[in-house]
């Protein structure tokens, strides 16, 4: 039983080692007690692993505000009453794209003058630019570095209004040597279109070598929305000779296949070890089986290791014992935890033994999917993988929990509608309770949505951030390339990678449960709202 459940004291937490389970021990002190001095926490400020913003939001409620905090905030006030006022030590913390912007028209040109002033030379060029008609041009005059701040900078409005021209060839090659290039080519391609001229100059990019996988990856995008098929491969090539990770080598290989009609590729990708919705689509299309990924189950009910799935600090310690154990010893060591209670622990070091070259599925406390239908598990299942991997004490840097990594605020009300009756925000490390929600959670998803991949979105996202991908009118229509193009391109990134993990899992997971699926026709229902969602019926 964990020790844990309870707001631990301000003796307790110091004594706990430096972790993200720490911080959210520190944050919930903060934020749930009252007995904190000023003193303590500043000791406790000296200990975080990772600020986030609610933690700092707390720190500052019961300690005095950094000076650098002070001094911003004093900055602010200041500027809206009288730029002329404005000190050196102000204008260094307030000078930046989005806040000259925010100046008037009388405004901008004394900015540009205290810049000169405080021999802040590169500043003055750039804020001067922006306070010129024609932006685009006079950053251009001033050089790559100036051009892609301010356009990486601002929100897609003002780069609509002031960026959407061609670039000539020459000041792409310049622009490719800075290194914010590679956010240029990403703010370009992924999302929403927004712009109409400068995406084409993208076409005769990519003559830096240094370029990384993804920016190779997304000038590959940009062609095939161009319809130039034939650059778009060698940009595709290029980003998988590029790539470290097999996941984004076989994207590379399947784009290579989709835009350039690649059998080798295709057999290629195929041939991987990784368990991804690409390798899975060339599978089926092959006819071929899937030998890379295993669901395995517990030989014992009870570990070796007196191991507390609940405690978060436990699961810190554990990892860092493995840090530097030979693939030989974690195998050995994963027999230990060959039972019911320590299966995720198990999984997880089977597949860091096998260089993750295997994947690795199981169905840990099942006891507890009990009575939902089969379809609920498979999505429950696939969803836990890919936020925990089933270790139950998880907590991420935001500060969710659990197997299912919910978040305090989406726990709290949960609890609030069952009435759970002194519930704890640590009773998510709990695994029915984690399930539990999960599928109350899931009822409230699933009377919009039908598809995995977009209840996916919406468990990582957001439902509001699903409903306005979906019914922007610009993602997953029925013309080329879809629904692949969508999946490479919606907006948050985070949803992005997360959701079609998710996918991969839900396929394996539908193959578990005796579903006769085919990858394809999953994929193929995301451009048909009547099959996937209620937002755009």
């Amino acid at each position: 039983m964990s020790l844990f459940g309870k707001v631990l004291d301000y003796e307790e937490v110091i004594e706990k080692p430096k972790s993200i389970a720490k911080d959210y021990y520190i944050y919930r002190l903060l934020s749930e007690t009252t007995n904190v001095t000023s003193e303590q926490a500043k000791t406790l400020y000296q200990q975080v692993s990772r600020m986030n913003g609610n933690l700092e939001s707390e720190f500052g409620k019961k300690m005095v505000l950094s000076e650098s905090a002070q001094n911003k905030l004093a900055c602010q006030k200041n500027a809206q009453k009288d730029l002329d006022s404005l000190s050196e030590v102000c204008i260094k913390l307030l000078v930046y794209p989005p806040f000259v912007a925010s100046l008037d028209n009388k405004s901008k040109p004394k900015l540009v003058k205290k810049l000169q002033e405080s021999n802040n030379s590169f500043a003055a060029g750039w804020a001067e630019a922006m306070s010129k008609k024609d932006v685009f041009t006079e950053l251009k005059k001033l050089g790559a570095k100036e051009f892609l701040l301010v356009f990486n900078s601002m929100p897609r409005d003002y780069r609509k209004n002031y960026f959407d021209k061609n670039l000539t060839d020459d000041f792409i090659r310049l622009l490719e040597q800075q290194n914010a290039y590679e956010s240029f080519i990403k703010n370009i391609v992924v999302g929403e279109p927004y712009l109409n001229i400068l995406p084409k100059s993208l076409l005769y990019s990519g003559q830096n070598s240094s370029l990384s996988h993804e920016s190779y990856f997304f000038l590959g995008i940009n062609a095939v929305k161009f319809n130039e098929t034939e650059l778009a491969n060698i940009f595709f090539k290029k980003a998988e000779q590029k790539a470290y990770y097999k996941h984004d080598k076989d994207k590379a290989l399947f784009w290579q296949y989709l835009a350039g009609k690649s059998n080798e590729a295709l057999q290629t990708l195929s041939e991987s070890h990784d368990t991804n919705i690409y390798s899975l689509y060339a599978k089926e299309v092959l006819d071929l089986p899937i030998l890379s990924a295993t669901f395995v189950t517990p030989s014992h009910n009870k570990s070796k290791e007196n191991f507390d799935m609940q405690d978060p600090f436990a699961w810190k310690k554990f990892l860092d014992t493995i840090q530097d154990v030979s693939l030989g010893e974690l195998e050995s060591l994963s027999e230990k935890f060959d039972a019911e209670e320590t299966l995720p622990i198990y999984a997880f070091l089977l597949e860091r033994a096998s260089q993750y070259r295997r994947s690795y599925f199981i169905v840990p406390f099942s006891e507890y999917l009990d009575g939902f239908e089969d379809e609920r598990k498979i999505i429950i299942l696939s969803l836990a993988r890919q936020e925990s991997h089933f270790v139950t004490a998880t907590i991420s840097t935001s500060y969710a929990l659990g197997m299912m990594q919910f978040m305090p605020f989406l726990a709290r009300s949960i609890a609030k509608d069952e009435k759970i009756e002194n519930f704890d925000i640590d009773d998510m490390f709990k695994p029915g309770i984690s399930y539990k929600f999960a599928n109350i959670h899931l009822n409230y998803l699933t009377k919009y949505l039908q598809h995995p991949l977009f209840i996916a979105y919406a468990y990582n996202g957001g439902i509001g951030f699903t409903k306005r991908m979906l019914q922007s009118g610009v993602f997953f229509k029925n013309k080329d390339y879809e629904p692949f193009l969508s999946i490479e391109t919606i907006g948050y990134e985070e949803s992005r990678e997360y959701g079609k993990k998710v996918l991969a899992n839900y396929i394996m997971y539908s193959k578990y449960f005796g579903k006769d699926i085919s990858v394809r026709a999953l994929l193929s229902t995301l451009t048909k709202p009547k099959e996937t969602d209620k937002f755009r019926q």
